[in-house]
Order: structure tokens, then C-alpha cells, then sequence
């Protein structure tokens, strides 16, 4: 047996275990590990609430505190009775929560977000107090938090009850009805020590009001009607019966060490996650079978064994997504079907390079050979690019738990590092098992191979001098431009910033819901107006639909709103909500202005050392950045112009399709500049113009290949893939078109203007001087 046969058994045994691994099987485990896959909540539907700790700015936080305050969320959420949510602390002072398909995500955040802090205080006969209220209590003054309206507060001068106990002494909390009237209530039980403080206590003041709090809010205020022995109790009130259930939890597992606010909420309904899955699945047949089908019609043999890889390169993705494990939301999905484009990027390559060496003369044998060794530098440094702007993405999620970036980057950097792999080893094995067995005629076959072997070296004049056209395509990149150029103008002097920007960067809340009927955007506008808000109103789709911007507002406020709304226009289904603090869209502002620099700062770094061994590397690096800049202004002028004409938004998600589309545009130059580098030393004779353009017209080929590998599946997210991502995919289509045009048109004759002084004319301290 010899070694490609033994490799091609490896590749069939891994074909095996990761169909076994990827495809759906009722309960699958592996050494007692769950391998079901896990959707992220723009799937499942549920909320995701950002808490801050409500402490003074620039207070140090205490670690073990931190810790102690996740735990007991942790153990509160788990007390509402869901399964599989997430609690994680998130740098020095935030917490992420995420529950999934939780049906009142309003008193879920009341019982997140609550300090939990249980008091019994005395209350004197000319200090009466009223349940609602908040007090001054001998355990320290209220926290002014943002949800407690300012004048509700006591003042400075206000009288300061006492407190008999606190919740430390409780041993349990739950919830019971009274027999008489069937509402619910609270009952707690006392520790031993508690018990004897609560009977003492009793015992001497019979017919006193003894008034229960709750984080320095009145809960209830019964008067003492006969001592209490068994340290057992019930706490009355105007509760529902979730109401009552997240009070008990609070209670049963103790107060918060240190007070939280909610930051941020992201909340979706589990109609359009429902419907989010079935679109993504339409989307991601449509997508790939496109990208087989194309590998298959215009590559042929090779194409269809590329198809078999890519098949394999889906199926050990989505077992990966399984073993790691990975939370696939909606654009995590968009990135696995986008690297799944892209992942016959490499194969493209190959094939091009092995078609270019049978023109050249060689026997079919050594063409694979050399196409695959020729290739390998273009696709690691192209590829390495990508992972790079994967990577600063994924840190740009990080820094406000934008779980959506960090989903869409960790699957396009796996899904790129994967695919070398099966694009390279696992090719390669099918195409020596293949093509080693096959005649070296068949490479007229127009069924395997179909290439023609010119006679004599092609001549790269007339119609192709490509570079030496430069001037026009710059003058056409300028018209392309100073449209968006122009409107980005003219939204920095109308609205401040160069393109609208959404809730993600100003703070604010979105909420979508849809009626049983037809509404008018008056309608809602005037319900919400009587509690205080401007909001904006639009209706979407059939007109039942209806999305309303406007300021943050609490879970109390929103459930004042949804009451009202249900009141007076009429039932409706809560399809997602968002809310975003100001701090948090400071956040945002700033971790993407660090992620755009450091992307190109990065980039300029590694195309710089990428070429150090050709004279100005730099270059080359320079070249690109600026090439990139050019699909940078593309893109959002474009963005700017659908500002102003259908009203887009600029939020997270913007930022990401922006800095994946300076991935793109660096990865298709690479491969152009790659090809310099190459034929630098075997052209010598050569003017560096002529030399480029030969480059140039050497690898255009792969790069539109590739790039309607890549638009094929963008265009099938964009009419399959549901309005929640449609804006991201439209972006990163818009930045591919762009990107391929400049590492085309602008990367290339930039380098070329370079060497030929022509940019020292206009920037003397850029000189000249032959750079391959």
C-alpha cells in the first residue's frame, strides 16, 4: 500500500467520525459529553442583560466580590427554573447574563439586578411608611441606582429607621397562596439564631408595625399581632405570581455584595428565532450548493474533487461547533457559511497555479506537484490576513460582550484555519490518488481538465495592459468615492457623525413587536407619548409589524408601555427588544476606532514582514493599507448614501462586516503581490510596470474566481437569510465588489506609481526606486 492510499484511508476514517459527529442524532454524546448543538439566543430566542457594578467611578473592585456576586445571580437564575443560561464576569466590573427562552424576561432583570438586600425595620407611630416607598434604614442610605426615580429617594435629612435583622439570617424563601383569598405570597423560614432575634423581638412589641424591605424599598408594613415563636413568616403584598417567585429567589439565595445596574438588554422573541433558523438553513444550502456547483462546472475533475473536500470542511466545522462547544448565533452562521466560500479560495489557487504549469510544458504529475508547492506561500499569507482581522474582531466583541461579533469572527478565523487544511492535505490526497492514475492526455479531456497549451510565451499587450491604464482607474475610484465622500459630509454637518449610527454607539432601546392587526405608526406614537418618550415609530412589512427607537427605559417603564399598548391598540407578540446605556455606546465608539487602527496597523506589520526579503518592503505594505482605505471610504460612503435614502443605522455588526471587509481586501492583494515577488527574480530584464502587470493578469483569474465563490454565498444570506443580518451581508458585499476592484486596480499601479516616482512628485519624501 502506498503512502497516498494510506492517507486517503486517514481521510475517509476522519470523513466518518465527523459525519457521525456533525449530523443531528437524538441526544448524541461522546465519553459522556453532550454534543447537542448550541444556538445562541437570536436563534433560540431569550435575553441577554449586561450588568454593571454601580459603584463611583474609579472605585476598585474586589475580585472575590465579583465572584461571589456571579454566583449568586448564577444561582438566582437558576431558581426561576431555566436551564442552560450563562452567567460570566466580563473584565473588572461587568457581568453577562444570558437565558434562554425565558417567557417574563421583565422579572427575570428584576430578580438579576436586585441587590437583594432583606431588612426588618421598626416603625414608630409618627413614622409611618407605606409599601413602595424607600427608607433610610440604620444598615446605610439606599443607592441612588438609575432605575430609582431621583425624587423617590429619601433626602439627607430624612428619618432613619431601625433595623431589627437583616436576610443574613434566612434560611429558605418560597412561595405560597393565601388560603382565603388565593394570592400569592412569600414565606420565609429563620435560622435558629434568627428565630430567637424574631421572637425576642415580637414579644415586646405586640400591636407595632414591623415593616419588611427589600434593597430599602417597602415591601410590606403588617403590625405584630402575637409573638412568633418558629421564626416563620409570610410577606404580603400586591405580587403576581413571578413576582412573587423572583422575590422568594432573591431572598433564598442572599443579597449582592456589591449593587449592579443593567447596562444593556438584548432581548428576542422565540417566534423570530424560529423563523431566524429556518432562513439560515434555506440560506446555507443555497449558498453552498452554488460554490459545488461553480468549483464543479468550471474546474471540473479537480472542481468535483475540491467539492468533496469542502464537504468535508463543512462537516468537521459544524463538528467542532459541537466539540469545543461554539454558541452559534446568526451571524456566527453567516461567518461559517462566508469561510465556506472562501475556503475553496486555496484550491482556486492550486488548481490555477497546476493549469498554469500544463501550459507551461509540464506532465500532468509534476503540474499537481507544483501547483499545490507554488500556491502554498499565496494561501498561508493571504489566509494569515484574514485571521489576523478575525482575531482584533473577536477582542472587539470582547471589550462589551457583543456576543454576535465574537461569534461571527471566531467562525470565520476557524473556518479559514480549517480550510487550509482541507483545501491542502485533504486535496492534494485526492488529487494524487486521482490524477497519479489517470493518462497525461487527459488534460485535453474537456470532462477532466479542458486546458489548452499555448504555443510560445503569451503576451501581455493591447487590451490587458492593465497597469499602464493606472491614471483612469484612479480617476474612476474618485468618482466612486466623492459620491459617499459628499454624504458623509453632509451627515457630519446634519446629524454630527459621518454615517447614522444606531443604539450600539448612542445608547437607546429597540423594540420590535407585531399585532394581530394593522397599525398605524401614530397610533403607537401617541400611547407612548403619554409616559414621557419621543420615540421614532415605522411599521415594517405588512404594517403589523411596528420598530420604535427610542431612549432607554427600564423594565418597569416597559412594562407601564406594553400594558398600555395591549390597552389601547390591542394585543400584540414582543419580537426583540434591545436597550443600551450611554456608557456602554461610549464603549462601543472607542473599542472601534482602537479596532480600526489596530487592523491596519497590523496589517501594514505583516505584509511588511511578509515581503522582507524584496528591496522597500514597505512598500508593499503601504500599498495595500492604502488600497484598503479606498474600500474603507466605498463601503461607507455607500452606507452613508443609504443613510440618508432608507435610513440605515450604523451598530456593532457595521463595524464587523467594515473590518472583515479590510480582510478581504488585503487577502485578494496579497496573492497579487505574491506573484511579484515570484516573478521579480525571473524577469529581471523587465520595466517593474510591465513586470506587475504581468502579475496582475497572471492571478485575475483566481481573483474573480474566488470572489464569486464568496458573493455567491453573500447574495444567498442577503435573500434567504432574514432582515436581522441583511444590512451585515449587504456591507461585506458591497467591501468584496470593492476590495477585488482596488487589489486590482488601485493595490498594484499604487506600488507601480511608487517605483516609477510618479507619487514623489506630488509627496516628495516618496521616492523611487525598484521594489521586486
Amino acid at each position: 500500500m502506498d503512502r497516498t492510499t494510506r492517507t486517503l484511508i486517514i481521510v475517509l476514517i476522519l470523513y466518518a467520525i465527523a459525519i457521525w459527529i456533525a449530523l443531528p442524532i437524538e441526544h448524541p454524546t461522546l465519553f459522556g459529553r453532550d454534543l447537542t448543538l448550541k444556538l445562541g439566543l437570536d436563534l433560540k430566542g431569550g435575553i441577554r442583560v449586561l450588568l454593571e457594578a454601580d459603584v463611583p467611578p474609579g472605585e476598585k473592585i474586589d475580585s472575590q466580590a465579583m465572584e461571589a456576586v456571579r454566583t449568586i445571580i448564577e444561582n438566582r437564575v437558576n431558581g426561576l427554573g431555566v436551564s442552560e443560561a450563562v452567567v460570566q464576569i466580563q473584565g473588572d466590573r461587568r457581568i453577562i447574563v444570558e437565558i434562554p427562552g425565558i417567557e417574563n424576561p421583565e422579572d427575570a432583570i428584576a430578580a438579576i439586578k436586585s441587590t437583594g438586600l432583606l431588612e426588618f425595620i421598626e416603625v414608630p407611630p409618627d413614622h409611618p411608611v407605606r409599601p413602595g416607598q424607600y427608607v433610610r434604614t440604620t444598615e446605610g442610605d439606599p443607592k441612588p441606582r438609575a432605575d430609582i426615580p431621583e425624587d423617590a429617594l429619601p433626602g439627607p435629612d430624612a428619618y432613619v429607621y431601625k433595623t431589627i435583622m437583616t436576610g443574613k439570617y434566612l434560611r429558605t424563601a418560597r412561595v405560597v397562596f393565601d388560603p382565603t383569598t388565593g394570592a400569592p405570597q412569600v414565606e420565609f423560614e429563620l435560622n435558629n439564631e434568627g428565630a430567637k432575634i424574631f421572637k425576642d423581638y415580637t414579644s415586646k412589641h405586640v400591636g407595632d408595625v414591623l415593616a419588611i424591605v427589600l434593597d430599602k424599598q417597602v415591601i410590606s408594613a403588617p403590625v405584630i399581632k402575637s409573638v412568633i415563636p418558629n421564626g416563620r413568616g409570610v410577606i404580603t403584598g400586591d405580587f403576581t405570581v413571578e413576582e412573587a417567585k423572583a422575590l422568594a429567589v432573591q431572598l433564598r439565595y442572599g443579597a449582592l455584595p456589591i449593587p449592579m445596574r443593567v447596562v444593556a438588554v438584548d432581548q428576542i422573541g422565540p417566534t423570530l428565532g424560529k423563523d431566524s433558523i429556518r432562513r439560515s438553513v434555506v440560506a446555507g444550502i443555497v449558498g453552498v450548493l452554488a460554490v459545488l456547483l461553480f468549483m464543479l462546472v468550471y474546474y471540473r475533475l479537480p472542481g468535483l474533487l475540491a467539492d468533496l473536500a469542502l464537504i468535508l470542511f463543512a462537516l468537521l466545522n459544524i463538528s467542532l461547533f459541537k466539540l469545543i462547544p461554539v454558541t452559534l448565533t446568526l451571524p456566527g452562521i453567516a461567518g461559517f457559511l462566508l469561510a465556506t466560500g472562501m475556503a475553496v479560495d486555496a484550491n482556486i489557487l492550486i488548481f490555477e497555479r497546476m493549469k498554469e504549469e500544463i501550459r507551461r510544458g509540464k506532465p500532468l504529475r509534476p503540474a499537481v506537484e507544483a501547483g499545490f508547492k507554488r500556491a502554498w506561500t499565496s494561501i498561508l499569507d493571504s489566509n494569515l490576513s484574514t485571521i489576523i482581522t478575525s482575531l482584533i474582531l473577536y477582542q472587539f466583541g470582547s471589550t462589551f460582550g457583543a456576543t454576535a461579533v465574537k461569534g461571527f469572527a471566531l467562525n470565520l478565523a476557524l473556518g479559514v484555519a480549517l480550510s487550509m487544511f482541507t483545501a491542502v492535505w485533504v486535496t492534494r490526497t485526492f488529487m494524487r490518488f486521482v490524477f497519479y492514475r489517470l493518462p497525461n492526455d487527459v488534460i485535453n479531456n474537456p470532462l477532466i481538465l479542458d486546458v489548452k497549451v499555448p504555443k510560445g510565451e503569451p503576451k501581455w499587450k493591447g487590451l490587458f495592459t492593465l497597469v499602464q491604464k493606472r491614471k483612469y482607474f484612479y480617476a474612476l475610484s474618485a468618482a466612486i468615492i466623492i459620491p459617499g465622500l459628499i454624504a458623509m459630509l453632509y451627515l457630519t454637518a446634519t446629524v454630527g457623525t459621518p454615517v447614522k449610527l444606531g443604539i450600539d454607539f448612542t445608547g437607546g432601546a429597540y423594540w420590535e413587536i407585531r399585532f394581530d392587526h394593522p397599525v398605524l405608526p401614530g397610533e403607537v406614537y401617541q400611547v407612548l407619548s403619554k409616559h414621557g418618550l419621543d420615540p421614532v415609530v415605522q411599521t415594517l412589512n405588512d404594517g403589523r409589524t411596528v420598530a420604535i427607537r427610542m431612549k432607554p427605559v427600564d423594565d418597569e417603564l416597559k412594562r407601564e408601555l406594553m400594558t398600555a399598548l395591549k390597552e389601547e391598540i390591542g394585543p400584540f407578540e414582543e419580537l426583540q427588544f434591545r436597550s443600551i446605556g450611554p456608557s456602554v455606546g461610549r464603549e462601543v465608539t472607542k473599542a472601534a476606532a482602537i479596532a480600526v487602527l489596530a487592523a491596519s496597523l497590523a496589517i501594514l506589520a505583516f505584509i511588511t514582514w511578509a515581503f522582507r526579503n524584496v528591496p522597500h518592503p514597505v512598500r508593499f505594505g503601504v500599498s495595500a493599507i492604502v488600497a484598503m482605505i479606498h474600500d474603507v471610504l466605498v463601503t461607507t460612503g455607500i452606507f452613508a448614501i443609504l443613510g440618508i435614502f432608507r435610513n440605515w443605522e450604523a451598530d456593532a455588526l457595521f463595524l464587523t462586516a467594515l473590518l472583515t471587509v479590510i480582510g478581504f481586501s488585503v487577502q485578494d492583494t496579497i496573492v497579487v503581490f505574491d506573484r511579484i515577488r515570484e516573478n521579480a527574480p525571473k524577469y529581471k530584464g523587465e520595466s517593474f510596470e510591465t513586470l506587475a502587470n504581468r502579475s496582475l493578469l497572471e492571478t485575475i483569474h483566481r481573483s474573480l474566481a474566488t470572489q464569486l465563490n464568496a458573493i455567491f454565498v453573500m447574495i444567498a444570506i442577503l435573500l434567504f437569510g432574514g432582515a436581522t443580518v441583511q444590512r451585515f451581508i449587504a456591507v461585506m458585499l458591497i467591501g468584496l465588489i470593492s476590495g477585488t476592484y482596488s487589489s486590482i486596480f488601485n493595490a498594484v499601479p499604487i506600488l507601480v506609481s511608487w517605483e516609477m516616482g510618479e507619487l514623489g512628485k506630488i509627496f516628495p519624501f516618496l521616492k523611487g526606486g525598484r521594489s521586486g
